[in-house]
């Protein structure tokens, strides 16, 4: 994997990345949510970090009083191997030895199971990369961008048992109270390093022994969990900058035999994805602009599948500014770009007289 960018304060998002209540803004949230590192590539979601998920969904949510405290939950996640060992000998006990009832414990089973969450099934073969976000880069002179690239996350289902084990049957309908309301429509969420992963109650069991323990009749009730999660190795994902085209195109005045005015460079960036064509376009002066500029010119982009589409585009940089930005998206299922982007009559004005003359460099990015 390619060393990923650092966070910067380059605009993701475009003009509208700050406006609140709007679905950019949303997406935004949840992007921070998942990739709260220091790069835009979320974090790895293993097998441990799915049972820390269940423990911490277990412990914010099954909270039951008995005779005026809370019924404990053994902190860590058992293996059926050592939810034996523990039955056998109830180790749970206070300083004297005495078994400390009730108390509620997580088993997870060993067999992770390919997933069956229709929204993660196998659907990619060979655990191929593909395009998961364009991120702009600035080397100080250029503007240009990477791409981000990661498999499909691998769906697993992984089998809970919560336990309860208690001497009063009013605990065993507290508790069961709890889980019944907690899934009232079958299934739950917890979140993973941002990722909402459904939790799906499988079956409650009575599994209460005829045996009595030190004396003591005790009951033991298990709910079957199933958690329908993924996984997400960070260590195949892959990051490597776009393509990049120059076109530099000077515009002058031989009219005038007045001294030249100075000249401003106005770098055009243009980036592309296929599909829905969906293409971004930002301008970046060499120094503050001291009028209105509008930039108009039509993209004509070649598609594999033969011929082109025109998309018109108008950029404007504000006075005492030094960019812009705007999006522009075609719909219909466009399967590939030829990678062919050509600027057709370009122009640059201003809004009242300029002191400058301007000068354009165009650099073109297609996902690749």
């Amino acid at each position: 994997m390619g060393l990923p960018k650092k966070k910067n304060n380059i605009q993701v998002y475009g003009q509208h990345e700050n406006e609140e209540g709007s679905i950019i803004g949303r997406r935004k949230e949840l992007l921070e949510r998942i990739t709260k590192s220091d790069t835009y590539l979320p974090e790895s979601v293993l097998h441990d970090d799915l049972d820390l998920g269940m423990l911490d969904f277990v412990k914010e949510n099954f909270k039951v009083v008995s005779d005026g405290n809370q019924i404990p939950i053994i902190p860590k996640i058992l293996t059926i191997q050592r939810w034996g060992e523990f039955t056998n000998n109830w180790t749970f006990s206070d300083d004297d030895g005495n078994i400390k009832l009730p108390f509620v414990a997580i088993v997870r089973k060993p067999d992770v199971q390919f997933g069956t969450n229709p929204a993660l099934q196998r659907t990619i073969p060979d655990r191929r990369e593909f395009f998961y976000a364009s991120v702009p880069t600035w080397d100080g002179n250029q503007l240009g961008a990477d791409i981000y690239k990661i498999p499909q996350p691998i769906a697993v289902d992984i089998t809970f048992d919560v336990t309860i084990v208690c001497t009063k049957f009013r605990d065993i309908n507290k508790f069961n109270k709890v889980v019944l309301q907690k899934f009232s429509s079958r299934q739950s969420y917890t979140s993973v390093k941002g990722h909402y992963i459904p939790i799906v109650l499988d079956r409650i069991e009575d599994n209460t022994p005829m045996d009595t323990l030190d004396g003591r009749r005790f009951y033991i009730q298990n709910y079957t969990f199933t958690m329908l999660g993924f996984l997400i190795d960070e260590e195949e994902f892959e990051v490597k900058p776009a393509i990049n085209r120059i076109l530099t195109m000077v515009e002058t005045d031989l009219s005038s035999s007045r001294t030249p005015r100075p000249e401003i460079n106005l770098s055009i960036t243009s980036s592309y994805s296929s599909g829905s064509i969906v293409s971004q376009y930002s301008v970046v002066a060499s120094r503050k602009v001291d009028k209105t500029v509008e930039i108009t010119f039509d993209d004509l982009l070649g598609v594999t599948t033969g011929g082109t589409v025109t998309i018109p585009v108008k950029l404007f940089i504000e006075p005492k500014q030094i960019s812009g930005t705007t999006e522009y998206t075609v719909g219909g299922v466009y399967s590939g770009l030829s990678k062919t982007s050509v600027f057709s009559g370009l122009t640059v004005n201003t809004i009242g007289r300029s002191n400058f003359n301007f000068t354009t460099t165009k650099t073109s990015n297609f996902q690749t």
